[in-house]
């Protein structure tokens, strides 16, 4: 409540110019004390004027005396007894019953004020009655009875409008109504009677100070420091107020007047060492902190400026100390979650920071710095999407701070968002044209998305220093392998890495033109050489990964690698996920164990990776109840991940809890509706659970509800087609697809009468959507396939092209278009390349590397194309590789010289497939090698 601390604010104010002190002396010690009053020595004029009482007992003056430097001390004991005494002794009722009721009220005795002093009846004016009444006004305050306040307050008014404390009482009411107009109007009234009460001005004054108005404050607490100059809250509150207006050596000057009238003030001791904060002066602020103790934490901000000193003074355990408290005392103030969270960065714990923050932004009012700070430090944890999602929402609330827009075209292009990415450098560069650091996230960007035109253009306009700096450099070796350039990528690359001998990015460009070229022994290399340098790097750690997979020498060896990179960094979380999961697949669960349950990775707020590898491991090892632990775990970290859903959804049902899983699905429902894969996981737990017609009721259940569309009606349709009824699935997708036509329904029901072996019907239902949309890319797309299928190409190709200029990044359209170009060769086979090399570089994959080894053979770059084609024609597991692939790889070899090795893959092949397309012209190639041609 806010009329108590107001209240006593007004009794330890001392009226210096009463009247009692100006009459003529009392003695030695009287005249003492009155010049130490002068002074502002407050404790040495208590001391004279007991000493004047001891002297003259009988003196009302002297008790007097005592009583007001009292309530200036604080002393209400003191105050009140003394008060009495005067008045017994003839000093003025009206002044002793004022002092008599403050030391009353001082020592918190309200209820006795009320019952021993009854505000007196009668019409007024009555001076008496009025102190009575504005003390019950204060006293009814301190007991939280405001209508008997407000009631006593115009009774004070009523009986003495022109006294001093009903005006106050009144300001005192206002206060604790919240209602600041009130109370100043009431303290203006109290200034135009005694412009110079300390209590009126020092109340005035802290108005002043909370809107702002720092020099106006510092005026009026000036003003008052001539009537009082030892009150020492006023010294204080104007070097406050002299700080806000930007005047430090004024504020010092009252800081030292404050610690000189009273050494041992706690708050004076404060402010002095905020300013020394404020000056980076370390050692001496944090020195006044120590000697605070237990009394720093009174102080709003004392534990934030401590943990500021202590960062200063680099002892970062003992400032996360500090911002914790502060952080505990004052959860909603974000400074102290920014600093927290900042410092935790620093040192190399970013989870720990998004624990912070996002606890934070759970119970206070988040700004665009918190989800700043917050995707920074995502980015730190390496959780390109979570950074993303945060970044977002900080250039929602700061849309003209390029910084932010710059560390979001940065989190975006990590997390392979390259439209996005974009988008977000083109605002940085609409706000800072000449910002090199955007431009080049749009040419990554352009790369990233295969438009190596446009990457070499952004390239082209950055300035020779950063061209030649590491990212350009390695910009313009990254066009020219994405160009195929293999000699030329590799120049600028080592010539990159030569001027830059720590370089991460030159190292895994050389180490991407190694495994074209086929050189595997530098990969490997390489890829050390950047673990080395870069523990937790991700496409480092993930190419290793790979190659540990391998049942070979050269796996065992990167297996060996990831081990040791992992035992140099144990608590990288990163490291720790990618060779837990490799045991895990080799079927060593407990390996995996020993590196995951660790206390160091069972911190909470390191993400859901690491609680997820940990329940398949557990699970792995038939620790069903541990692997349910952990899902939880991992679900708890991040909610909205629905793989960790799903996972403890199937775990529940393992554990002989359906219900549980059921209900677990639908609560992520409720706040994903939307979810495809959700809708679907709930399926097909009811089917597992109660059976295909359950399930079917289940998805006719959601395709009724709004908020699950459009996936919702795709439902019953695919649990019919997953049962092997395409017929009665193509049936339920044309009845949803007549209740509500889209384009996805229309590829269902295409897919299902595919499957029915109902190929009319099939283009049917596609051709019926180009009817309402005659450019939809996806449904063009996969009526290209069905006419490649046919052998009709040319329409083939007029649809492609329509799908690539609306899905310009469509690898399986620019795939599908180079192929068909390229089986026409001539004068189509430069775009043929073209179209190929993009393909490749959106979607490696085997049939992009065999289209683009393919065009390259036939167009006379057998050598450029034999790393493609070895790579496309590797056995994936137990899967065969695709026999055509075979031959186009026997063709390059031949081309290349290698006729043997041509003439033994050829053979092989001609024994283990019967029929395939290009059997008559292998036939015919391993004559002619076998005729020595």
């Amino acid at each position: 409540m806010t009329s108590r601390p107001s209240f006593r604010t007004t009794l330890l104010a001392g009226v210096l110019g009463f009247t009692l002190l100006a009459g003529g002396a009392f003695g030695q010690s009287l005249q003492k004390g009155r010049d130490a009053l002068i002074k502002g020595d407050l404790r040495t004029a208590q001391i004279e004027f007991r000493n004047a009482v001891r002297n003259d007992p009988a003196s009302a003056e002297a008790r007097a005396a005592l009583a007001q430097v009292s309530l200036d001390l604080g002393d209400g004991d003191t105050a009140e007894k003394e008060a009495r005494a005067a008045i017994d002794r003839g000093f003025d009722k009206v002044a002793g019953t004022r002092m008599l009721l403050r030391g009353m009220l001082m020592q918190n005795r309200a209820r006795e004020v009320l019952r021993e002093f009854p505000i007196p009846a009668g019409a007024g004016p009555d001076p008496l009655g009025a102190q009575i009444a504005a003390a019950h006004a204060f006293a009814q305050l301190n007991l939280n009875d405001r209508e008997a306040a407000r009631k006593a307050a115009a009774e004070a008014l009523r009986l003495n409008p022109k006294a001093l404390e009903p005006h106050l009482a009144a300001a005192a009411i206002g206060f604790s109504e919240g209602n600041r107009q009130a109370a100043e109007a009431a303290i203006d009234q109290a200034l135009v009677i005694d412009s110079n009460s300390v209590d009126a001005l020092l109340r005035k004054a802290g108005l002043q100070f909370e809107r702002g108005e720092a020099d106006a404050a510092a005026a009026t607490l000036g003003h008052l420091l001539k009537t009082a100059p030892a009150h020492v809250p006023a010294h204080i509150l104007r070097a406050e107020a002299l700080l806000r207006a930007g005047k430090p050596a004024e504020a010092k000057t009252e800081v030292d007047a404050a610690l000189r009238l009273q050494p041992n003030s706690a708050p004076a001791a404060y402010l002095r060492a905020a300013m020394l904060v404020q000056a980076q002066d370390w050692k001496p602020a944090d020195e006044i902190f120590q000697r605070l103790g237990s009394a720093l934490a009174s102080f709003p901000d004392g534990f934030l400026l401590q943990a500021i000193a202590k960062r200063g003074l680099n002892q970062i355990e003992l400032a996360v100390d500090a911002a914790q408290r502060f952080v505990a005392r004052r959860p909603e103030d974000p400074r102290g979650a920014k600093f927290l969270a900042a410092i935790e960065i620093e040192r190399g714990r970013p989870g720990e920071a998004t624990i912070v923050l996002n606890r934070f932004i759970s119970r206070g009012t988040p700004d665009a710095e918190i989800y700043d700070l917050l995707g920074r430090a995502y980015a730190a944890d390496n959780r390109p999407r979570e950074s993303t999602a945060a970044l977002q929402r900080a250039s929602e609330l700061a849309p003209k701070n390029a910084q932010i827009l710059a560390r979001l075209a940065a989190s975006r292009l990590a997390a392979g968002d390259n439209a996005g990415s974009t988008q977000a450098a083109e605002g940085v560069l609409a706000l800072v044209p000449d910002q090199p650091g955007a431009r080049q996230m749009l040419a990554v960007a352009a790369l990233g998305r295969g438009d190596i035109a446009t990457a070499e253009t952004e390239l082209a306009k950055l300035d020779a220093t950063v061209k030649s700096g590491e990212v350009g450099s390695t910009l313009s070796a990254a066009i020219k392998l994405a160009r195929l350039d293999l000699a030329g990528a590799k120049i600028d690359f080592e010539a990159a890495l030569k001027a830059n001998a720590d370089s991460v990015a030159a190292r895994l460009g050389l180490a991407r033109v190694a495994a074209a070229d086929g050189r595997t022994a530098d990969v490997d290399r390489l890829l050390a050489e950047v673990l080395q340098r870069d523990p937790g790097n991700a496409e480092a750690i993930g190419n290793i990964a790979g190659i540990a997979g391998i049942n070979s020498p050269r796996g065992q060896a990167a297996r060996q690698l990831l081990e040791r990179s992992q035992a140099a960094r144990p608590t990288d979380p990163r490291l720790a996920v990618a060779l837990a999961n490799l045991y895990n697949a080799a079927g060593e669960p407990n390996r995996a164990l020993s590196i995951l349950d660790t206390e160091a990775l069972r911190r909470p707020g390191l993400g859901p990776s690491l609680p997820l590898a940990r329940a398949q491991a557990y699970a792995a090892a038939n620790r069903w109840s541990d692997a349910e632990i952990a899902s939880r775990a991992a679900l708890a970290e991040s909610p909205d991940n629905i793989f960790a859903r799903r996972q403890l959804a199937a775990l529940l049902l393992r554990n002989s809890d359906p219900a549980g899983a059921e209900g677990l699905v639908r609560e992520g429902l409720r706040t994903q509706p939307g979810s495809a894969a959700l809708q679907r996981t709930l399926v097909t737990l009811v089917q597992q659970i109660r059976g295909l017609d359950a399930a079917l009721g289940v998805a006719d259940e959601l395709a009724k509800q709004t908020n699950m569309q459009p996936n919702a009606r795709l439902l019953r349709g695919e649990l019919l087609m997953s049962a092997q009824r395409p017929v009665d699935a193509a049936r339920a997708f044309t009845t949803a697809y007549n209740e509500a036509p889209s384009a996805q329904l229309a590829l269902a029901r295409a897919t299902a009468f595919r499957t029915a072996g109902q190929t009319n019907d099939a283009n049917g239902a596609l051709n019926a959507w180009l009817q309402r949309e005659p450019r939809n890319p996806e449904v063009l797309d996969a009526l290209s396939q069905l006419d490649i299928q046919a052998g009709r190409l040319p329409d083939a190709e007029r649809k492609l092209n329509v799908v690539l200029e609306s899905a310009p990044n469509n690898g399986v359209a620019l795939n599908n278009l180079a192929w068909i170009l390229g089986e026409r060769g001539g004068a189509s086979t430069p775009k043929a390349r073209e179209l190929a090399q993009r393909a490749y570089f959106l979607m490696p994959s085997a049939e992009s590397a065999d289209t683009l080894g393919w065009i390259l053979t036939r167009d006379g770059n057998a050598p450029l194309a034999l790393p493609l084609l070895r790579a496309a024609a590797t056995p994936r597991g137990r899967q065969a590789p695709n026999p055509s692939i075979v031959y186009h790889l026997a063709y390059a070899l031949k081309e290349t010289g290698d006729k043997p090795e041509a003439q033994r893959l050829l053979e092989t092949l001609l024994v283990a497939n019967t029929g395939f397309p290009e059997r008559a012209e292998a036939e015919k190639l391993l004559n002619a090698l076998k005729a020595g041609n």
